[in-house]
């Protein structure tokens, strides 16, 4: 019983240290951020973070890497338990869309990632995104073989998906401070009721489905 205390205490440290460093990486990126800062917002000594965890690139791969390594291992589960190729991709769309609704400090932090060019970004955390593009690769390639989608670069998907995912969490964030954005928002949402989510979803199905294709080319040569 007592070894297990501690151990309890032990993960109890470690999870205060990485909601401080993740809460600091969001304000002011990898560059600004203070081992100090980090040390007073989890109450947890210096010493104790570089022993538990290490230094400042240590602590902002294993921030991402706490996001993305439990989301990643779910995605490709759920993306493998799914029926047929449609079902496939609206599971990789409402992950994205879940992993950043859960995490509201993750936009601001890959925001400024993607701002200084994926300077300080792990390659820990970059192998996991190469797994669900992987997957999503996939499952488009399982539905152009059974005549449901038209080829499709599961890379240009991936970054509307979260690339829209991200800018969308990010202004509906400045929308809960200034008013005008906010009834701009209310108005939306009055028009599309079904939410950002499933906008998404169906303009990509939309993109994507062989037989709207057809039709659309069709309407097109008339």
């Amino acid at each position: 019983m007592a070894r297990l205390n501690l151990e309890e205490k032990r993960q109890e440290t470690v999870r205060k240290i990485l909601d401080a460093a993740m809460e600091v990486f969001a304000e002011v990126g990898f560059a600004g951020a203070r081992i100090d800062e980090i040390a007073k917002r989890s109450g947890v000594n210096k010493a104790t973070i570089y022993y538990r965890i290490g230094d400042k690139e240590a602590l902002y791969a294993n921030v991402l890497h706490d996001v993305f390594a439990d989301t990643v291992e779910k995605m490709l589960q759920n993306v493998k338990e799914a029926k047929n190729p449609e079902e496939k991709l609206k599971t990789y769309i409402r992950n994205i869309f879940r992993t950043v609704g859960q995490n509201p400090r993750l936009p601001p932090i890959l925001l400024r990632e993607l701002a200084s060019g994926g300077r300080y970004f792990p390659d820990t955390v970059l192998k996991e995104l190469t797994r669900i593009i992987s997957a999503l690769m996939g499952s488009l390639k399982e539905g152009v073989q059974k005549g449901d989608f038209i080829q499709t670069n599961p890379l240009t998907l991936h970054l509307m998906v979260a690339g829209a995912t991200l800018l969308f969490k990010s202004i509906e964030s400045i929308a809960e401070n200034k008013t005008a954005a906010a009834n701009l928002f209310k108005q939306i949402y009055q028009e599309f009721p079904g939410g950002f989510a499933d906008e998404i979803e169906s303009i990509i199905l939309r993109g994507v489905r062989k037989k709207g294709f057809e039709e659309s080319r069709g309407q097109g040569s008339e």
